[in-house]
């Protein structure tokens, strides 16, 4: 069964650059996604778009209008493409599934939790966003605090959660490995610097 853990949200930063990738529109077959072959030429042109956008910036996948996903092509396009993600090929950049469909995400979380990794979900751009695939639940937590905030810098968030700053930035920086929130460096005073979080969708 998935599990869509719903994550609570705050506002989005505006700033980041977001582009969306309609998968059932392209010329990889349809509303028939299946085989590895045909998982390979999107996630080729998934990289493509990917690789377009600044960084920080969030690419939406959405595959509403798909009718079928089959495992082998949900592995090679999206599950292969999760893990480039979180192994940092692409810089700061992320995805978010699009879909609304709950059995059609079957083999995606198969796929995600193969691989001990996850992504963001919503049913439109702009909708509440959910996990899909293996997310710790303390780092659920961290995740719900975090898209409550929209925003939050490492000792605000390490405050809220009753965490030390390190142990704080430990589980953000999993988050942000994983792909699921944005990291970025910041000012702080006297002339310092600190990590603040955002969420991606």
């Amino acid at each position: 069964m998935i599990s869509l853990t719903t994550v609570r949200t705050g506002t989005v930063p505006e700033e980041r650059a977001r582009r969306t990738f309609e998968v059932a529109g392209g010329d990889f077959g349809g509303k028939l996604m299946v085989t590895r072959r045909t998982g390979r030429s999107v996630r080729a042109a998934l990289e493509e778009a990917l690789t377009d956008l600044p960084k920080g910036g969030t690419l939406y996948v959405d595959t509403r209008g798909v009718e079928l996903m089959d495992y082998s092509f949900a592995d090679e396009a999206l599950g292969i493409l999760a893990s480039r993600v979180a192994s940092g090929e692409y810089g700061e950049r992320h995805l978010v599934l699009v879909e609304e469909d709950r059995d059609l995400l079957e083999n995606v979380e198969a796929s995600l939790m193969q691989r001990s990794l996850a992504m963001i979900r919503v049913d439109e751009v702009g909708a509440e966003p959910a996990i899909v695939g293996k997310v710790p639940d303390h780092l659920v937590d961290t995740l719900n605090a975090i898209y409550d905030a929209g925003s939050i810098t490492n000792t605000a968030l390490a405050a809220k959660l009753g965490l030390n700053n390190t142990a704080c930035n430990n589980r953000a920086t999993r988050l942000a490995k994983l792909g699921l929130i944005h990291r970025r460096t910041e000012t702080a005073a006297p002339g310092g610097r600190q990590y603040a979080y955002e969420r991606i969708a």
